[in-house]
């Protein structure tokens, strides 16, 4: 049944799309997880659903924070329900990537060609792609909830909060979900503690619940990064992949949902 199949988006950055190798631990997925192509690749066909076998974002991607939310998830819901990931992510994008109002001049200025590379798999329109392929999808289920994990570029101010609360409204009135039901969840970034050279970052992030309804932020607390201090190690990934989960679970239960 269509009310059986949880819909979750998810979109961002860099960890978002995962940089952490991915190991033997990560290739057994249930059926009942599954993800949507985002892109083509030798692995998926745009818009269409795959067992969420990693990478879960792009072909070119690695393990990320959705992996094992979606894993933990599956292990508490009832066994009716099935999980399905859409992911969108742009490595080292700033959140206005993801606004439909301003981000195709800002899109457009791109020089960067590894970043031009990146957008160019997503039709150079992050926000459309992630839109177009959550329609796809909310054929088959119910939208869930909304992760995003992005900030280390500029997640510094009150503007990036309210950009961020834009593009939940923008996606909420085009998709038609109730946004009483379906709680935005804000991941931090490498804490500062364990030498995050964008820790930094956290305070802002932090700071969105207390302004938005429905928002919660999801810790870092424990995710230890790699050797670049900017992204999660594969255990870190893991760990916010079920910190995400877990508040999910505390979001739908705070609302009874």
């Amino acid at each position: 049944m269509k009310q059986d199949f949880w819909i979750f988006l998810c979109f961002g950055q860099s960890n978002m799309a995962g940089q952490a190798p991915i190991e033997e631990q990560d290739l057994n997925v249930s059926d009942r997880y599954l993800s949507m192509a985002t892109t083509e690749g030798p692995d998926r066909k745009l818009g269409t659903w795959r067992k969420a076998v990693p990478p879960l974002c792009r072909a070119d991607a690695h393990l990320g924070p959705a992996d094992w939310f979606g894993r933990t998830l599956i292990d508490v819901v009832p066994e009716n329900v099935r999980i399905g990931i859409v992911s969108v992510a742009v490595e080292g994008c700033p959140i206005t990537f993801f606004d439909k109002d301003q981000n195709a001049p800002l899109i457009a200025k791109e020089e960067r060609d590894w970043m031009n590379g990146i957008l160019n798999q997503y039709g150079r329109d992050p926000y459309e792609r992630l839109l177009t392929m959550a329609k796809i999808a909310a054929k088959d289920g119910v939208i869930k909830g909304i992760l995003l994990h992005q900030g280390e570029t500029d997640a510094y101010d009150s503007q990036w909060q309210k950009t961020v609360w834009k593009i939940y409204c923008d996606l909420q009135q085009e998709l038609r979900f109730d946004s009483k039901t379906v709680p935005l969840l804000v991941g931090e970034v490498v804490r500062g503690e364990y030498g995050g050279i964008c820790g930094h970052a956290n305070p802002t992030i932090n700071d969105i619940a207390n302004h938005y309804p429905n928002t919660y932020v999801v810790s870092s607390e424990g995710c230890l990064p790699c050797d670049d201090y900017l992204h999660f190690s594969s255990e870190g990934y893991r760990l916010l992949g079920r910190h995400y989960a877990q508040r999910y679970l505390e979001a739908i239960k705070n609302h009874q949902i």
